[in-house]
């Protein structure tokens, strides 16, 4: 019910911890065609680099988790972060509960057409190929709504006691409400009941190959993942010193953590399915992730470093939905692509004979592609301009 005073200075570490997760979605290679991490390891010829690489792949189900698997629900816990902020500062400025309330489903309602457009491939206009849900847009959206309606409705201990009930009540129909032709409690890839009622529900409108759960999964549990991200905000603009906001930051994350890895003993951590324990265990990374950044940046003042994430984080979105609907590499292969192919014509020397064709080929062009993208989102910095939904 946002009952603190609404802070009256900017968080960087909100900023830079946006950025950062933008970072490594650009940076993996799964937008954008700017995979500078993904290129850099591949071209290193050493186990360590094939090790790092690996992180920027999915885990399989059942394995460990990788670093790719926490990139998609912390840009979520992010905006979860956001809420209380903005949402106070709107009030402070007299916006009525009701004018709220429009912008939050206003606001829901273009997250959503915006995930469709990106990842359902609205602009297509092929039917075969259009997605209702595949997009972490979408998934913002209905996490964004549900959130926004309890942390708008119910103090902290109420909306603590809703994002139990909805953890708790989302691993009771895993457990209890029984798959036909399997029965209840079975949770493979191929057999689960968020993925019965996905069946049920979506049909052919979400890709069927993907083990991801959408129907059951964004509203009982990715919402979770943005109501820790608007609890650990809350703390942050309450009356609480600096320091004793660091000490709760980090006994909040400590308690997600024991609680992910105590309940992931019954209750495995599965990625696709958005479990509770993973929830849980996202939330321990997000707000300690956070918590660092924010004695780092806020309280200790040193913020040069985190300049280079800000740029990206200020733009988020816009950056989100311009890698999806454009090629980058296609424009920085304007300045590169000399040096990447210029043996494959007969023409030696220079970096073009250090560079070549292969994988350090690769890692130039993606490099050049986000050289495109970052300088671009600097001019928008310095421009002071900053696209919000």
């Amino acid at each position: 019910m946002l009952e603190e005073k609404p802070a009256t200075t900017r968080l960087y570490a909100l900023d830079a911890m946006r950025g950062l997760v933008m970072f490594f979605l650009l940076a993996d290679g799964e937008i954008g065609h700017a995979g500078i991490l993904r290129a850099l390891f591949a071209a290193i010829d050493h186990p360590w680099a094939q090790a790092l690489g690996q992180q920027l792949r999915y885990s399989a189900w059942g394995d460990p988790v990788h670093v790719k698997d926490l990139i998609r629900p912390l840009f979520i816990f992010v905006v979860g972060v956001a809420m209380p902020l903005a949402f106070a500062r709107r009030l402070s400025l007299d916006d009525s509960k009701r004018r709220l309330y429009s912008h939050i489903f206003r606001r829901t309602g273009i997250l959503f057409l915006l995930g469709t457009i990106a990842g359902g491939h609205l602009f297509l206009l092929d039917r075969s190929r259009f997605y209702l849900f595949n997009n972490v847009l979408e998934e913002i959206a209905i996490g964004y709504l549900v959130a926004s309606l309890i942390i708008l409705n119910l103090r902290v201990p109420g909306q603590v006691a809703a994002l139990a009930a909805l953890l708790l009540g989302y691993w009771a129909l895993i457990l209890l409400a029984p798959v036909p032709g399997h029965g209840a409690g079975i949770l493979t890839p191929q057999v689960n009941f968020p993925r019965y009622v996905d069946d049920l529900v979506l049909g052919d409108l979400r890709p069927v190959k993907w083990t991801f759960t959408w129907i059951l999964s964004l509203p009982m549990a990715s919402s979770c993942i943005v109501l820790l991200g608007a609890l650990a905000g809350q703390l942050l603009r309450s009356a609480k010193t600096p320091l004793s906001k660091i000490g709760w930051l980090a006994g909040m994350s400590l308690g997600c953590l024991a609680l992910s890895l105590v309940w992931g003993r019954w209750y495995p951590m599965i990625v696709s399915v958005t479990t509770g324990s993973w929830v849980l265990f996202v939330g321990a990374v997000g707000v300690g992730v956070l918590a660092l950044l924010y004695l780092l940046i806020d309280l200790a003042g040193v913020r040069k470093w985190a300049f280079f994430f800000v740029v990206i984080g200020s733009n988020s979105i816009a950056v989100y939905m311009a890698a999806h609907l454009f090629d980058f590499r296609n424009i920085g292969n304007i300045f590169v692509k000399g040096w990447t192919t210029n043996r494959n014509i007969g023409v030696e020397g220079g970096l073009s004979a250090w560079v070549g064709p292969g994988p350090w080929s690769d890692f130039v062009e993606a490099l050049a592609a986000f050289a495109v993208i970052w300088l671009g989102l600097f001019w928008m910095h310095r421009k002071k301009v900053f696209i919000k939904v």
